[in-house]
Protein backbone atom coordinates (compact mmCIF):
# COMPACT_ATOMS: atom_id res chain seq x y z
CA UNK A 1 0.00 0.00 0.00
CA UNK A 2 1.21 3.45 -0.82
CA UNK A 3 2.39 5.29 2.11
CA UNK A 4 0.40 8.13 4.01
CA UNK A 5 2.62 11.24 3.11
CA UNK A 6 1.74 14.33 4.77
CA UNK A 7 2.90 18.02 3.75
CA UNK A 8 4.06 20.80 6.25
CA UNK A 9 4.15 24.18 4.49
CA UNK A 10 4.92 27.38 6.76
CA UNK A 11 4.43 30.94 5.36
CA UNK A 12 1.42 32.14 3.69
CA UNK A 13 1.00 33.25 -0.17
CA UNK A 14 1.10 36.77 -0.85
CA UNK A 15 -1.36 38.72 -2.97
CA UNK A 16 0.00 37.28 -6.29
CA UNK A 17 0.47 33.85 -5.34
CA UNK A 18 -3.31 33.88 -4.01
CA UNK A 19 -4.66 34.81 -7.40
CA UNK A 20 -2.40 32.28 -8.99
CA UNK A 21 -3.78 29.59 -5.79
CA UNK A 22 -7.75 30.73 -6.92
CA UNK A 23 -7.21 29.23 -10.31
CA UNK A 24 -6.25 25.78 -9.03
CA UNK A 25 -10.15 25.38 -7.20
CA UNK A 26 -13.23 25.08 -8.95
CA UNK A 27 -15.14 28.32 -8.74
CA UNK A 28 -17.88 26.91 -6.37
CA UNK A 29 -14.73 26.20 -3.92
CA UNK A 30 -13.46 29.79 -3.96
CA UNK A 31 -16.93 31.16 -3.30
CA UNK A 32 -17.17 28.98 -0.23
CA UNK A 33 -13.95 30.08 1.05
CA UNK A 34 -14.43 33.74 0.19
CA UNK A 35 -17.35 33.21 2.74
CA UNK A 36 -14.88 33.53 6.03
CA UNK A 37 -14.64 36.25 7.35
CA UNK A 38 -11.38 36.90 8.48
CA UNK A 39 -8.76 37.73 5.31
CA UNK A 40 -6.16 34.82 7.53
CA UNK A 41 -8.88 32.28 7.78
CA UNK A 42 -9.58 32.79 3.85
CA UNK A 43 -5.86 32.62 2.76
CA UNK A 44 -5.11 29.62 4.96
CA UNK A 45 -8.26 27.65 3.80
CA UNK A 46 -7.30 28.32 0.35
CA UNK A 47 -3.43 27.01 0.61
CA UNK A 48 -4.61 24.02 1.96
CA UNK A 49 -7.07 23.28 -0.94
CA UNK A 50 -4.87 24.38 -3.80
CA UNK A 51 -2.35 21.29 -1.89
CA UNK A 52 -4.43 19.01 -1.77
CA UNK A 53 -5.70 19.43 -5.39
CA UNK A 54 -2.32 19.49 -6.40
CA UNK A 55 -1.41 16.55 -4.64
CA UNK A 56 -3.99 14.64 -5.43
CA UNK A 57 -4.13 15.67 -9.54
CA UNK A 58 -1.38 13.21 -10.39
CA UNK A 59 -2.45 10.27 -7.90
CA UNK A 60 -6.05 10.15 -10.01
CA UNK A 61 -4.77 11.29 -13.24
CA UNK A 62 -7.13 14.67 -13.23
CA UNK A 63 -6.69 18.41 -13.56
CA UNK A 64 -7.03 20.06 -10.30
CA UNK A 65 -10.04 21.66 -10.89
CA UNK A 66 -11.89 18.32 -11.71
CA UNK A 67 -11.07 16.28 -8.63
CA UNK A 68 -14.70 15.60 -7.04
CA UNK A 69 -14.85 16.57 -3.62
CA UNK A 70 -17.89 15.91 -1.25
CA UNK A 71 -18.55 16.48 2.59
CA UNK A 72 -19.23 13.59 4.95
CA UNK A 73 -21.89 12.69 7.24
CA UNK A 74 -20.10 14.89 10.17
CA UNK A 75 -19.20 18.25 7.62
CA UNK A 76 -15.75 16.42 7.07
CA UNK A 77 -14.64 16.99 3.42
CA UNK A 78 -14.08 13.49 1.47
CA UNK A 79 -13.00 12.40 -2.17
CA UNK A 80 -16.56 11.34 -3.57
CA UNK A 81 -16.44 7.98 -4.96
CA UNK A 82 -19.75 5.88 -6.22
CA UNK A 83 -22.14 4.76 -4.32
CA UNK A 84 -21.89 2.02 -2.26
CA UNK A 85 -17.66 2.51 -3.03
CA UNK A 86 -15.46 3.80 -0.64
CA UNK A 87 -12.77 6.72 -1.32
CA UNK A 88 -9.80 5.44 -3.59
CA UNK A 89 -8.07 8.04 -1.53
CA UNK A 90 -8.23 9.70 1.83
CA UNK A 91 -6.95 13.04 3.29
CA UNK A 92 -7.01 15.60 6.16
CA UNK A 93 -6.40 19.54 6.02
CA UNK A 94 -5.47 21.04 9.11
CA UNK A 95 -4.16 24.65 9.27
CA UNK A 96 -2.93 27.43 12.13
CA UNK A 97 -1.08 31.08 12.43
CA UNK A 98 0.93 30.77 9.24
CA UNK A 99 1.12 26.86 9.26
CA UNK A 100 -0.69 24.21 6.70
CA UNK A 101 -1.01 20.61 7.10
CA UNK A 102 -2.27 17.99 4.92
CA UNK A 103 -2.62 14.36 4.88
CA UNK A 104 -3.33 12.05 2.13
CA UNK A 105 -3.68 8.30 1.97
CA UNK A 106 -4.98 4.96 1.18
CA UNK A 107 -6.89 4.66 4.66
CA UNK A 108 -8.66 7.39 6.78
CA UNK A 109 -6.18 9.83 8.87
CA UNK A 110 -6.44 12.92 10.63
CA UNK A 111 -3.69 15.51 10.96
CA UNK A 112 -3.69 18.51 13.60
CA UNK A 113 -1.52 21.54 14.00
CA UNK A 114 -1.97 24.12 16.41
CA UNK A 115 0.07 27.58 17.54
CA UNK A 116 1.29 26.01 21.06
CA UNK A 117 -0.41 28.86 23.71
CA UNK A 118 1.50 30.84 25.97
CA UNK A 119 -0.25 30.40 28.89
CA UNK A 120 -2.65 27.62 29.69
CA UNK A 121 -6.08 28.80 31.41
CA UNK A 122 -8.86 25.90 33.03
CA UNK A 123 -10.97 26.39 30.32
CA UNK A 124 -8.75 25.16 27.85
CA UNK A 125 -7.54 22.42 29.63
CA UNK A 126 -10.81 20.56 30.52
CA UNK A 127 -12.18 21.18 26.98
CA UNK A 128 -9.34 18.88 25.60
CA UNK A 129 -8.53 16.25 28.42
CA UNK A 130 -12.23 16.35 30.04
CA UNK A 131 -10.35 17.36 33.33
CA UNK A 132 -12.03 19.53 35.59
CA UNK A 133 -8.88 20.86 38.28
CA UNK A 134 -9.28 22.37 41.20
CA UNK A 135 -8.85 25.73 41.56
CA UNK A 136 -5.35 25.41 43.10
CA UNK A 137 -4.34 22.46 41.11
CA UNK A 138 -1.22 23.31 38.76
CA UNK A 139 -1.75 22.73 35.22
CA UNK A 140 0.32 21.14 32.76
CA UNK A 141 3.68 22.61 31.15
CA UNK A 142 1.46 24.38 28.03
CA UNK A 143 4.27 22.30 25.85
CA UNK A 144 3.11 19.05 26.86
CA UNK A 145 -0.65 20.07 27.05
CA UNK A 146 -0.70 21.20 23.06
CA UNK A 147 1.08 17.40 22.59
CA UNK A 148 -2.39 16.13 24.13
CA UNK A 149 -4.41 18.60 22.47
CA UNK A 150 -3.21 18.13 18.42
CA UNK A 151 -2.99 14.66 19.00
CA UNK A 152 -6.84 14.22 20.14
CA UNK A 153 -7.99 16.71 17.64
CA UNK A 154 -6.32 14.63 15.11
CA UNK A 155 -7.84 11.56 15.86
CA UNK A 156 -11.28 13.32 16.18
CA UNK A 157 -10.37 14.25 12.50
CA UNK A 158 -9.47 10.65 11.67
CA UNK A 159 -12.94 9.77 12.75
CA UNK A 160 -14.54 11.77 10.71
CA UNK A 161 -15.98 13.73 13.36
CA UNK A 162 -14.26 16.93 14.14
CA UNK A 163 -16.03 18.61 16.86
CA UNK A 164 -18.88 16.78 17.15
CA UNK A 165 -17.66 14.18 19.89
CA UNK A 166 -15.64 15.60 23.63
CA UNK A 167 -12.03 15.34 23.34
CA UNK A 168 -11.94 14.42 26.74
CA UNK A 169 -13.60 10.79 26.40
CA UNK A 170 -10.53 9.88 24.92
CA UNK A 171 -7.60 7.36 26.60
CA UNK A 172 -4.20 8.00 24.77
CA UNK A 173 -1.88 5.08 26.23
CA UNK A 174 2.21 5.64 25.25
CA UNK A 175 4.62 2.96 23.59
CA UNK A 176 7.99 2.98 22.84
CA UNK A 177 7.48 3.08 19.15
CA UNK A 178 6.49 6.57 19.61
CA UNK A 179 2.71 5.43 18.43
CA UNK A 180 -0.43 6.23 21.17
CA UNK A 181 -3.02 3.54 21.44
CA UNK A 182 -6.28 5.21 20.91
CA UNK A 183 -9.36 4.16 23.53
CA UNK A 184 -12.65 5.84 25.10
CA UNK A 185 -14.69 6.31 22.14
CA UNK A 186 -15.93 3.73 20.08
CA UNK A 187 -15.10 5.21 16.60
CA UNK A 188 -11.44 5.78 17.48
CA UNK A 189 -11.18 2.50 19.51
CA UNK A 190 -7.26 1.08 18.04
CA UNK A 191 -6.21 4.24 16.46
CA UNK A 192 -3.00 5.27 16.56
CA UNK A 193 -1.26 9.01 16.95
CA UNK A 194 2.09 10.48 17.24
CA UNK A 195 3.39 13.81 17.28
CA UNK A 196 4.84 14.78 13.84
CA UNK A 197 7.02 17.94 15.82
CA UNK A 198 7.17 20.27 18.28
CA UNK A 199 8.79 23.34 18.47
CA UNK A 200 7.96 26.04 21.47
CA UNK A 201 5.52 27.38 18.54
CA UNK A 202 3.81 25.32 17.31
CA UNK A 203 3.15 21.16 17.49
CA UNK A 204 1.41 18.62 15.03
CA UNK A 205 0.16 15.14 14.89
CA UNK A 206 -1.16 12.57 13.03
CA UNK A 207 -3.75 9.54 13.21
CA UNK A 208 -3.67 6.64 11.31
CA UNK A 209 -5.50 3.29 11.77
CA UNK A 210 -2.08 1.11 11.73
CA UNK A 211 1.65 2.35 11.77
CA UNK A 212 1.60 1.61 8.27
CA UNK A 213 4.64 3.46 6.37
CA UNK A 214 4.12 7.60 6.17
CA UNK A 215 6.54 10.17 5.27
CA UNK A 216 6.24 14.24 6.20
CA UNK A 217 7.71 16.63 4.12
CA UNK A 218 8.25 20.23 5.48
CA UNK A 219 8.29 23.31 2.91
CA UNK A 220 8.16 26.82 2.76
CA UNK A 221 4.70 27.67 1.33
CA UNK A 222 5.71 29.90 -1.40
CA UNK A 223 8.48 27.74 -2.64
CA UNK A 224 6.76 25.03 -3.13
CA UNK A 225 3.63 26.43 -4.54
CA UNK A 226 5.51 28.24 -7.26
CA UNK A 227 7.46 24.59 -8.23
CA UNK A 228 3.54 23.31 -8.86
CA UNK A 229 2.05 25.97 -10.34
Amino acid sequence: MEPCFVLALSGLPDAALAARLCRVLPAAEWQWIQRLHRPEDRLRSLCGRAALRILLAPRLDLPATDIPLCVGPWGKPMLAAPAGSPPSWHFNIAHSTDQVLVGIGRQPLGVDVEACPKQLDHALYRLVTGHIPQPTEQLPNPLDFCRQWVCREAILKACGMGLNAPMGALRLHPSESGWWRVSGLPAAEGLLVRQLWQSTAHCAALCLPDTASWQLQQHDGTSWFYTRI
